[in-house]
């Protein structure tokens, strides 16, 4: 089978399936990228030392007992149970797992804008925090686009450069974050929604909800609906995430591809999808990652693994950096638990990652730390509260994702 994609959906994949299918599937990894960098702790780059995150795709292919390919899927020849490169390589399938993501847009073009999207933007917000500091700005809004996107980098950020600002004694400051959302980071529900209202106006952050920023000039941000505008500074914002638009599978009007409760593109049996590239609207690598589990499960399934595949049943899980203690936040998306929404200065789960994978987060945090990297300085990874004993002796054990009790 091939696994189309290198990123947390297709490492998902390739770890669920190592978990339970092991011999049972033959694995070839097809990825454009070579190492895996974690992108969900990029917004901590310009407020700490920079760290080593990330490592070799085709190093952790062969550990898990997989095959590396490196190329960009062009297009599937589904008849023929072939996937074509753009360098015009062709891979055979048995079965095939397209975890390629969505394609990042950039909503506005302007120099005072910044659209912040991984670890190569970290200089440039580093640029505007000495700038601000300096007085050589004094107004920053953060917008969240039309369309689809995870808006969660972007509280981070407002939230991390009011302490930096607090921290160095700098008054003035204004800071704006304008977001589609009914509630702030409404998704998580309730309770967490209100709690980070309060974070934010504690903060200083001025927060304007159901609402469309637009720069339009220089120095000038619209906000719709009603006529509203302010003046900025600089505007950080995030990318439209739009869909791959792969040829040879059908997807819907936004260039996303539709598929059932188990992965299962619609109408193609022995075609899977998971991750930022299907339709679930909420583009987040943890849920990311619980769809890569139901595919993974089906497909053992399929080949004989003595279990019971079950279905996608999306679980929100976030850590807000504040630039103090962390937020752990977790919602059950799925609409038949009502309102449950959790929000922690404790780790809700185990490993507390922003990535918080079945298999991925455990793996990152034995390869590179990313635990640790999630928690502000002097704080222990696991709280007090919870005895190391009582996770090390979870069902699901130190190699897979574990909820810890509220204390």
């Amino acid at each position: 089978m091939v696994v189309a994609g290198g990123g947390v959906a297709g490492l998902e994949t390739l770890l669920a399936l190592h978990a339970l299918a092991r011999d049972r599937v033959d694995v070839t990894v097809l990825a454009p990228e070579l190492r895996f960098v974690n992108l969900s702790m990029a917004v901590d780059q310009p407020f700490k030392p920079k760290r080593g995150r990330g490592f070799r795709l085709e190093d952790t292919a062969v550990e898990l007992g997989a095959r590396w390919h490196h190329g960009v899927l062009d297009h599937i020849e589904h008849e023929a149970h072939r996937v074509f490169t753009r360098d015009g390589e062709e891979l055979p399938y048995d079965m095939l797992v397209l975890a390629v993501g969505a394609h990042p847009e950039r909503e506005w073009q302007s120099v005072d804008v910044l659209t912040y999207h991984g670890g190569h933007d970290g200089p440039s917000y580093e640029l505007l925090l000495h700038h601000l500091l300096e007085g050589q700005i004094s107004r920053v809004a953060f917008v969240k686009p039309a369309g689809a996107s995870w808006p969660l980098p972007l509280y981070d950020l407002a939230l991390m450069t009011a302490a930096e600002c607090a921290r160095h004694g700098r008054s003035g400051v204004e800071l704006s974050l304008i977001t589609p959302e009914e509630e702030p980071l409404g998704m998580f529900g309730a309770a967490a929604s209100a709690k980070v209202r309060e974070l934010l106006e504690a903060a200083g952050v001025t927060l304007h909800t159901s609402s469309y920023g637009a720069p339009t000039h220089r120095g000038w941000l619209e906000i719709s609906p009603g006529e509203r505008g302010m003046r900025v500074d600089r505007v950080i914002t995030e990318p439209r995430l739009a869909g791959p638009r792969l040829r040879g599978i059908a997807c819907a009007a936004d260039g996303f591809i539709q598929t059932d409760a188990h992965g299962r593109v619609i109408g193609l049996d022995d075609v899977f999808a998971a991750g930022d590239a299907t339709t679930f609207p909420v583009k987040q690598g943890g849920l990311a990652a619980q769809e890569a589990d139901a595919v993974a499960e089906a497909i053992a399934a399929s080949v004989g693994a003595e279990i019971e595949p079950q279905p996608f049943h999306p679980i929100l899980r976030g850590v807000l950096l504040t630039g103090g203690p962390a937020r752990y936040m977790r919602a059950d998306i799925s609409g038949g638990a009502g309102d449950d929404s959790t929000i922690s200065r404790e780790a809700l789960w185990w490993p507390p990652d922003k990535i918080s994978g079945r298999y991925l987060a455990p793996y990152l945090s034995s390869q590179v730390g990313e635990a640790l990297d999630v928690m502000p300085q002097g704080e222990d990874v696991i709280p007090i509260e919870i005895p190391l004993e009582s996770v090390a002796s979870s069902t699901l054990g130190f190699g897979e994702l574990t909820d810890l009790p509220l204390s």
